[in-house]
C-alpha cells in the first residue's frame, strides 16, 4: 500500500499523535522517503510534547546516541522520566542503563537496579537480563546468584542471547544451582544458533572436551569456525591449535599459522607465542630463530608467563639471538611471580650458580622450594642438594623468604 506522505504531514502538522509518529518513523527507517534522522527527531518530539510515551521514549534514545539531534544526555533524561512515569519499559530500561553508566545523572546502581526492575517485571528480555547481571555481581542489590538466574532464565526463554549464554556459564560453574554441563551446553547452543560468537566458542570447546556433549572434533571444529569466522580472538587462536594438532580437520600448519596471526592482531598473546613456536621448528614455514624470538618477545611483554620462560631458555642459550644469562634470569623471574614452576625451577638453579645473578642459596632455595609444590621429584633432589650447602639458620630464611614471595605474588603454597 502506498503511503500518502502529503497526506500524513497534513494530519501530523494539524496535531495528530498517530501520523506525527508514523511519519517519525518513516523519516528514522528510510521507509517510502529518505533516511532523515533530523525529521524523525522533529515529528518525535511533536509528539512527545503529547504525551506520547513511545515518542519520549524515542526522542529519549536519539538524544543519548546522538541521533538526528545533538547528543545531550540531561534531554534524554527528560523524555526518559516522562515516559518511564507512564511505565513505559523500553524507557526504564534506558534509564537504567543512563542510571548505571552515570549519563546525564549521577551513577546510582540502586536506582538504575529499580527501573531494570520496573522494565523487567513487564517482560522486557533485555532488563531481564540485566537484572540478573545486577544479581551476579551485587550493583544496587545484595549479590544473590538464584535471583539472577530467575531473572537470566526468563531472559533467555524470550530468546536472549547473552542471558542464554550465562545460563551456560552458570550451569557449567554450578553457580546458584548444580553444576551441569549437559544443560550448560543446551543454553550454549541456543545462544549459538543465533550467532552469538562467545556461545559459539563455548560450545566448541565443550566438544574438544567432551563435556556436557560427546566429544565429537567435527563438530568443535565446525563451532569455533563460526566464532572464529566473527573475528572472536580466542576461538581464532584454538581454531590454529586444532590445525596444529589435526583434530576436527586435516592438520595443516600453514592454516595455523593464518589462524594464530588473526588471533595475534587483536594482541592475543598466546598466539603470539604459537607463531614463535612454529617459526622456531619450521613448522607451516621456513625455520627462523630469530623471527621466533621477535612473536616470543611480544608475548612475554604482554605478559604470558610461558613465553617469558621460554625467551629465557633462548637467551640461556643464544639461539635466536645472543647468549645472555643476565636477560635470561629477569624473563625467569617475570614467569616465576606468575606461578611458573618451570621458570621457579631454573631460576632458583641460576641462583645456585650464580648464572645471570649474583649466587645466593637462599633465594636458589627459596625458588626451588616454590617450584617443589609441583612434586616433581627431580626438583626435591635439587633442593636437597641446595639445602646440603646452607646452614639450618638459612634454611628457616629461605623457607621464610618463599613464603613471603607466596603472600606477595599469590603463588601457591608449598605442600
Amino acid at each position: 500500500m502506498a503511503i500518502d506522505l502529503s497526506t500524513l504531514i497534513t494530519e501530523a502538522s494539524a496535531g495528530d499523535v498517530q501520523a506525527q509518529l508514523q511519519l517519525a518513523d518513516l523519516y528514522e527507517n528510510g521507509i517510502g522517503v529518505s533516511l532523515d534522522n533530523s525529521k524523525a527527531a522533529h515529528w518525535y518530539r511533536m509528539a512527545a510534547e503529547q504525551g506520547s510515551a513511545k515518542a519520549q521514549t524515542h526522542l529519549g534514545q536519539m538524544y543519548i546516541k546522538g541521533i538526528g539531534v545533538a547528543e545531550d544526555y540531561t534531554e534524554a533524561i527528560h523524555w526518559l522520566t516522562l515516559a518511564a512515569d507512564q511505565n513505559e519499559s523500553s524507557a526504564q530500561a534506558s534509564l537504567a542503563w543512563c542510571y548505571q553508566q552515570g549519563l546525564g545523572v549521577s551513577k546510582d546502581l540502586n536506582e538504575a537496579f529499580q527501573y531494570y526492575h520496573k522494565a523487567a517485571i513487564q517482560g522486557h528480555a533485555p532488563s531481564r537480563y540485566n537484572l540478573g547481571y545486577m544479581y551476579t555481581n551485587g550493583y544496587g542489590v545484595d549479590r544473590d546468584d538464584k535471583e539472577a538466574m530467575r531473572w537470566f532464565t526468563k531472559a533467555a526463554e524470550q530468546g536472549h542471547s547473552k542471558a542464554q549464554l550465562n545460563l551456560g556459564l552458570m550451569h557449567a560453574q554450578g553457580i546458584g544451582t548444580e553444576k551441569n554441563q549437559t544443560v550448560a551446553a543446551k543454553w550454549y547452543l541456543e545462544a549459538a544458533k543465533q550467532g552469538y560468537a562467545k556461545a559459539q566458542y563455548n560450545l566448541g570447546l565443550m566438544y574438544v572436551g567432551g563435556h556436557g556433549v560427546p566429544q565429537d572434533d567435527q563438530e568443535a571444529y565446525m563451532w569455533l569456525k563460526k566464532a572464529a569466522d566473527q573475528g572472536y580472538a580466542r576461538a581464532e587462536f584454538d581454531l590454529g591449535l586444532l590445525y596444529v594438532n589435526g583434530l576436527g580437520v586435516e592438520q595443516d600448519y600453514q592454516q595455523a599459522i593464518l589462524w594464530f596471526q588473526k588471533a595475534a592482531k587483536q594482541n592475543y598473546a598466546k598466539a603470539y607465542y604459537q607463531l614463535g613456536k612454529l617459526h622456531a621448528e619450521g613448522l607451516g614455514t621456513e625455520k627462523d630463530e630469530t623471527e621466533a624470538v621477535k612473536y616470543y618477545q611480544i608475548a612475554a611483554e604482554s605478559g604470558y608467563a610461558k613465553a617469558q620462560y621460554r625467551l629465557g631458555r633462548l637467551h640461556d642459550k643464544g639461539q635466536g639471538v645472543e647468549t645472555d644469562h643476565v636477560t635470561a634470569a629477569e624473563w625467569y623471574k617475570k614467569a616465576a611471580r606468575q606461578g611458573y614452576t618451570k621458570a621457579q625451577y631454573v631460576l632458583g638453579v641460576h641462583y645456585a650458580k650464580g648464572k645471570g645473578v649474583t649466587q645466593n642459596f637462599i633465594k636458589a632455595y627459596a625458588w626451588i622450594y616454590i617450584a617443589s609444590n609441583a612434586l616433581d621429584p627431580q626438583i626435591n633432589q635439587v633442593l636437597n642438594k641446595v639445602s646440603m650447602r646452607m646452614s639450618d639458620a638459612e634454611i628457616i630464611e629461605a623457607q621464610t623468604l618463599a613464603q613471603s614471595w607466596q603472600e606477595e605474588y599469590g603463588l601457591s603454597q608449598c605442600l
